[in-house]
């Protein structure tokens, strides 16, 4: 099988991760992976379209959640298969299928487990034409200014908890008036924190959507319409258990597609790239339009 590595060199253990992935690739008789560094201004999609121009059948992302949504974009509806080394800060999508987080079980798992269907999250920010991808979540709101607010060099530091300063400082902000559509329904007035789009079940503080799929070609709308402080306990307390019950302070339901508007211009973010501030978030989701190596694929 012909393969491709591509890798953030800013991302701390890289150097181990292309010597993984070279030694199982050897071990398993393919030709050397060709290998493809990451730049500032060539996040990884740039490089993966090269790597599956030159014939590759499994493009292997070492690197965060931003390397591996670039490289996704790259690879959605081409039949080239993605593997994941999470080298990166919160690895979302690695945790959400479940990949080891050593360096050395991931690269075992990329170069040797089968594929699985997953699908693709493409968001339109206010009238650009491109869209933008995201595999765990679009977010519209306080969410993304919590995310803008975290300083970059602790949250490489200490990982996910650098948010909870911000995190701690946004919750007091007030609820912003947004229109909601959801498909085809009629728009809808909303009082809300933010608004998100998930296509994953999990973040590292708990779970987003208890049941949420990868792979069932919906997302999962998050309105969190709190007002009161009291209720984040009870939006806090779903998040960490898993409760399925509804909660005072957050709305769920699943859409295919979902537009966002603000009359003021709100951050957003894609699986923690902040992007904006904008007026206009419209998501849709791509049924199975990756096919990601994981294991019990």
């Amino acid at each position: 099988m012909r393969s491709a590595l591509v890798i953030n060199p800013a991302k701390g253990g890289w150097e181990r991760a292309l010597d993984a992935v070279t030694t199982r690739v050897a071990a398993a008789g393919w030709p050397a992976p060709a290998v493809h560094l990451t730049t500032r201004a060539e996040t990884g999609r740039a490089q993966a379209a090269s790597a599956v121009e030159a014939g590759a059948e499994l493009v292997i992302a070492a690197g965060g959640d931003g390397t591996v949504r670039s490289v996704a974009h790259a690879l959605a509806g081409t039949g080239t298969q993605l593997g994941i080394i999470p080298i990166g800060t919160a690895n979302l999508l690695a945790h959400n299928l479940d990949l080891p987080s050593g360096v050395d079980a991931a690269a075992e798992v990329a170069v040797t487990a089968g594929a699985r269907p997953v699908d693709l999250g493409l968001a339109r920010i206010d009238d650009e034409v491109e869209e933008h991808p995201f595999v765990v979540l679009a977010g519209m709101g306080h969410d993304a200014a919590t995310v803008a607010a975290t300083r970059p060099r602790l949250k490489e530091r200490i990982g996910w908890p650098a948010y909870l300063a911000p995190a701690a400082v946004s919750a007091m902000r007030r609820p912003v008036p947004m229109t909601v559509r959801h498909d085809d329904e009629m728009e809808r007035e909303v009082l809300a924190w933010s608004v998100l789009a998930a296509n994953c079940t999990r973040v590292r503080a708990g779970v987003l959507v208890p049941g949420g799929l990868l792979d069932d070609g919906l997302l999962d709308v998050l309105e969190v319409i709190v007002r009161w402080p009291v209720q984040w306990v009870g939006v806090a307390a779903k998040g960490a258990l898993g409760w399925q019950r509804n909660v005072s302070g957050l709305r769920t339901r699943p859409s295919s597609e979902l537009v966002v508007t603000s009359a003021t211009p709100l951050h957003i973010q894609l699986d923690g790239d902040v992007i904006g501030p904008a007026r206009r978030m419209q998501v849709r989701c791509i049924h199975h339009a990756l096919l990601v190596r994981a294991t019990g694929g």
